[in-house]
């Protein structure tokens, strides 16, 4: 959450997300919403649904978890590349 609170006040400026601030009401939205995506069920865009939605794929999905740089997200895609060849 801290980190997408600074990313509010990056994109949008200390201002403009502080109470009366033009970006206030939609800045604070999104961070409920995000507060709650872990722990939120179907009725809402949360992490439920769409683990949901990535079971009923027809395909593969590779899941890039966790603080992995640039090189070892790549070196991942490549090595599921290859095994499907």
């Amino acid at each position: 959450m801290e980190r997408l609170v600074k990313r509010e006040i990056q994109r949008y400026g200390a201002a403009a997300v502080k109470p009366n601030g033009k970006r206030h009401a939609a800045s604070s939205a999104f961070l409920e919403w995000a507060a709650g995506y872990d722990e939120g069920g179907l009725n809402m865009r949360s992490k439920v649904l769409h683990e949901q939605w990535l079971a009923a794929l027809p395909c593969k999905v590779l899941r890039l978890e966790g603080d992995l740089s640039v090189e070892e997200r790549a070196s991942a895609i490549i090595a599921q590349m290859c095994r499907r060849s």
